[in-house]
């Protein structure tokens, strides 16, 4: 039996059989048009897919920028700490060298003062009344002589510390700075 051949069949098996056909033809129709949307969604997925991939990786980058953010944060809270206790060093050590000059200073005026007792100047008394006799006039004249050979061998003990040939240049330009 053949599609064209069709007139031996009674008419309700015709019928029958022309409307299995249009549904077939119907279904065959919406079989594409089911297929077709597959490939349409199946190209969805895909795109989704790699804009997923592509959103993964954007967190994972977003992730390792927020935790070398952090590790700066807590870098510069540590060197922020670590500058701090820097500065209170500083300040310490600043008070102890205050202190260090201040005892210098003292014991520097007492080898000053052994030395004067050794050289036997012992220091010139000026609160007397000075002699008015020639004789007089001679010991005030010795007695401010030693006291210029005194003071010159002071300056010339103070010009032998290393601290004033250290700071010998930083003197000129202070006294060219002050020259008109």
């Amino acid at each position: 039996m053949t599609d064209e051949d069709l007139t031996d069949l009674p008419g309700p098996v015709r019928a029958e059989l022309t409307r299995l056909r249009a549904e077939r033809v119907v279904f065959v129709s919406e079989r594409e048009r089911l297929l077709e949307q597959l490939r349409e969604a199946d190209e969805t997925t895909r795109g989704l897919m790699a804009d997923r991939d592509r959103l993964a990786e954007q967190v994972s980058e977003l992730g390792d920028r927020l935790r070398t953010g952090s590790d700066r944060e807590d870098r510069d809270e540590a060197l922020s700490a670590e500058l701090a206790g820097a500065h209170q060093d500083r300040e310490a050590l600043r008070a102890e060298l205050t202190r260090t000059r201040a005892e210098r200073d003292r014991l520097r005026l007492r080898l000053l003062d052994a030395e004067l007792a050794l050289a036997g100047t012992g220091g010139v008394e000026t609160a007397g009344p000075a002699p008015t006799t020639p004789a007089g006039e001679r010991d005030r004249v010795a007695a401010a002589e030693a006291r210029a050979a005194h003071l010159a061998r002071e300056l010339a003990a103070t010009r032998a510390t290393v601290s004033w040939r250290v700071t010998a240049p930083l003197r000129a330009v202070r006294r060219r700075g002050r020259q008109p």
